[in-house]
């Protein structure tokens, strides 16, 4: 009996050890390449939409990441196309209306230092399915809202990720 009790407290205690020593970490959590890179630096966003929510959503990432958002003595510019949303029916149901749905959400970035690309204009894109019920017409509404909003954080986020790499990878 008291080695299966050793057991059931030793096993994740030595798994627990061991994702530790490799350097597992959650998401989110720890210094990341990001908070390094463009904590202090100052950007000028120049974007086609400038009072569109994907504007505000990257503004608001790099801000907390520790970036400087302003217009004059900037380190780097940043270019935002376009927000584009399609919506594309995946499967059908029996009468013929939809049953799966596919959102894509693209613009274009290019990040600038000086005369310098350090990221050529290019796509960034989300991609998301979610199953329609078509018998909750306000209830899909609501959601589909709420996935707009969630692409939009997540195109932003990815956007910066990218913009990280690059001036780190220009640093180096």
């Amino acid at each position: 009996m008291p080695a299966k009790c050793s057991l059931r407290i030793g096993l994740p205690l030595l798994l627990c050890l061991g994702l530790a020593a490799c350097g597992f970490q959650l998401k989110g959590t720890g210094e990341g390449l990001s908070n390094a890179t463009l904590s202090g630096q100052t950007f000028r966003l120049v974007s086609a939409q400038p009072r569109n929510e994907l504007t505000a959503a990257l503004i608001q990432q790099l801000t907390l990441e520790g970036a400087i958002i302003n217009d004059n003595d900037v380190n780097y510019v940043v270019n935002l196309g376009l927000e584009n949303f399609q919506q594309k029916n995946l499967s059908l149901t029996a009468q013929a209306r939809s049953a799966e749905v596919e959102l894509t959400m693209t613009t274009e970035i290019s990040l600038r230092e000086g005369d310098q690309f350090l990221i050529e204009p290019a796509a960034a894109m989300v991609v998301r399915q979610f199953l329609n019920d078509p018998r909750n017409v306000v209830g899909k509404t609501e959601e589909l809202r709420l996935l707009r909003e969630e692409m939009r954080q997540e195109l932003a986020a990815q956007i910066v990720r990218r913009m990280s790499y690059s001036i780190s990878a220009d640093a180096n």
